[in-house]
């Protein structure tokens, strides 16, 4: 009798166990870790501003010598931005982490200037009229920064910085043609001057961003980036003469999304 109480009263408490169990609250799912390598593509818009700098000049076109002013000239770079970058992130602790990061971006920022200049031969009574043109045009661009980022569930809150790269081209043209008495160009052939020059500038570049982990393996972003290049001589005019193109503000603003490889 009493082993049969002993029993009935085991089973009785196992019994109440397992309801326990059935009806206790299911454990909080664990939040996906940021650590690990990502890829992704990004998309945006690029400001960006380029200076011409040259001394004045003369020059003995053959017919009479030619002053030439010097320039000082702004060119609008700014243009639409797409790319692709990839990264990985290691984890200090839970609330912080550290990366890297890669980025190759396209855009087409392009400006031209333009300038026409009547020359008087006053002994020969002659005229000439000289016209000028430069473009200025920024291409592809590429960063590698480090990146240290502060970790709110879902949620990266990140500054970055690094050495960045940006492509510039240059393409300037001179003609001088001679007028006639009422002022139209003379049937003759005139006097043409085409450079043109490439560069891949280097600078630093420094930004901050943030991004939201809506499913384990997908992580949107918004990032701001600020970048400052030096220049390099272009050519110009007759001769040539050497100008000089500065690069020095660039900035940007991209979203983007990217897919965390591996677990």
């Amino acid at each position: 009798m009493r082993r049969n109480q002993k029993f009935l009263v085991g089973l009785a408490s196992l019994t109440l166990f397992d309801i326990a169990a059935a009806n206790a609250a299911p454990p909080l799912p664990m939040m996906p870790s940021w650590a690990g390598f990502y890829v992704g593509a990004h998309a945006g818009y690029r400001w960006a501003d380029g200076t011409f700098t040259s001394a004045p000049y003369d020059v003995d076109l053959g017919a009479i010598p030619v002053s030439f002013p010097g320039r000082n000239e702004n060119y609008g770079l700014s243009s639409g931005i797409v790319g692709m970058h990839a990264g990985y992130n290691h984890l200090i602790n839970p609330s912080w982490l550290v990366g890297i990061e890669g980025d190759l971006t396209y855009g087409h920022g392009s400006s031209t200037q333009s300038a026409e200049l009547v020359v008087f031969d006053n002994q020969n009574f002659d005229s000439y009229l000289f016209r000028r043109t430069s473009t200025l045009k920024l291409t592809w661009q590429a960063t590698l920064r480090g990146r240290l980022g502060y970790i709110s569930g879902p949620w990266l809150f990140y500054g970055t910085g690094g050495v960045a790269f940006i492509r510039a081209k240059w393409n300037d043209s001179s003609i001088i043609t001679e007028l006639d008495v009422s002022g139209s160009p003379l049937t003759v052939n005139p006097t043409v001057a085409a450079w043109s020059a490439s560069n891949i500038l280097t600078g630093g570049v420094v930004g901050f961003g943030v991004e939201y982990m809506f499913d384990p393996k997908w992580i949107g972003r918004l990032e701001y980036l600020y970048e400052s290049f030096g220049g390099f001589n272009v050519p110009h005019g007759f001769g040539p003469q050497i100008g000089r193109v500065e690069i020095d503000d660039v900035q940007k603003v991209r979203v983007g999304i990217s897919y965390k490889v591996g677990p």
